[in-house]
């Protein structure tokens, strides 16, 4: 079926950056909005404005912005509130990084965690034979219940935003 294609398709090429693909030398607000909205562009529901991103600071969703200038830190959390706004409420996305900040886990590991999660999730919608090992060492994390939680929840909806746009068409 050609939709199915499409979506698979869609969903193969998505790739969030690695951490240390994140600029760190301090992106300024439309920077930043355009940063993350490059990574994606056949994802239209979860474009971000720069007003989002001034929202998001205001309400404390990450550490303070010093010199109007946004951190590599501070971009892998709107990364993932990106990703976590389709699914959860503001609130719910606060609650969630307080518990992170409770690990011991760096930001640059929980980023990366969550990336690689997110993209092995995304791989089960078209690769039907998974690596056991693979989907037991990303997918079943028991360190990170809720994070695996919510990029299950994140990639569902990715999936079923590309369904039903294909069904538009």
């Amino acid at each position: 079926m050609k939709t199915n294609t499409n979506i698979e398709s869609t969903l193969h090429e998505f790739r969030l950056p690695a951490y240390n693909e994140i600029p760190d030398v301090g992106l300024y607000l439309e920077q930043v909005a355009k940063f993350i909205n490059s990574y994606f562009i056949e994802f239209p529901e979860m474009q971000v404005t720069p007003s989002m991103i001034s929202n998001y600071a205001k309400q404390k969703l990450f550490d303070r912005v010093n010199k109007k200038t946004y951190t590599r830190n501070q971009i892998s959390i709107l990364l993932f509130i990106v990703c976590a706004k389709t699914v959860l409420s503001i609130e719910n996305i606060r609650l969630a990084l307080h518990d992170f900040h409770e690990g011991n886990d760096t930001m640059e590991e929980l980023y990366q965690y969550c990336s690689e999660s997110l993209m092995s999730t995304l791989s089960s919608f078209y690769h039907h034979e998974q690596n056991e090992q693979s989907e037991t060492s990303i997918l079943h994390d028991d360190k990170h219940p809720m994070l695996n939680n919510i990029i299950t929840a994140v990639a569902h909806k990715m999936y079923l935003e590309r369904y039903f746009a294909s069904l538009k068409k």
